[in-house]
């Protein structure tokens, strides 16, 4: 005997549902000239961004091998290698994020039927340099409030008064 309050529903099994394809398997969205256009030009200014990266990091390659050449005879210059040296990798890092998702803009323009998944492929590389440069950010901030810090707590007990 059934329930009368219950509906009667054929079993289901999940071999006999049809598989779910990623959203970027299907028809997408597809921008127009005019968001063309825009995103084009977004495109263009962050190459344009990613160039004096580049100049950057390399002069900051420069001025690390150079005070690696002097770190035998004068020790201290480990510490500026060491500076220029990592101001070199994250501009390196921050200029391949921006040309990886400049290709990415590109490739929504000049392609077809993909435009979704390129977008979002941008959008990731985009956030990725601004979680890299948001940390820096706060380690500027971070050390700025030390060095306050110290400064406050100096002039507040005569750290920085002449002794006479």
């Amino acid at each position: 005997m059934t329930d009368p309050t219950v509906p009667a529903t054929p079993p289901t099994t999940d071999a006999a549902a049809p598989p779910v394809a990623p959203p970027s398997d299907g028809p997408q969205y597809e921008f127009n000239d005019a968001q063309n256009q825009v995103i084009n030009d977004l495109a263009m200014a962050i190459v344009w961004v990613r160039l004096p990266l580049l100049v950057v990091a390399l002069l900051q390659a420069l001025v690390a091998v150079g005070l690696a050449l002097r770190v035998g005879r004068d020790g201290a210059h480990i510490v500026g290698v060491l500076g220029h040296a990592l101001s070199s990798v994250v501009c390196f890092m921050l200029a391949n994020w921006l040309m990886r998702a400049a290709s990415a803009f590109a490739r929504v323009t000049t392609t077809t039927g993909r435009d979704i998944s390129h977008l979002m492929t941008a959008l990731r590389n985009l956030g990725a340099w601004f979680d890299l440069l948001a940390f820096f950010v706060k380690l500027y901030l971070l050390l700025l409030g030390l060095i306050l810090a110290i400064l406050c707590f100096g002039l507040l007990f005569g750290t920085f008064r002449e002794s006479v």
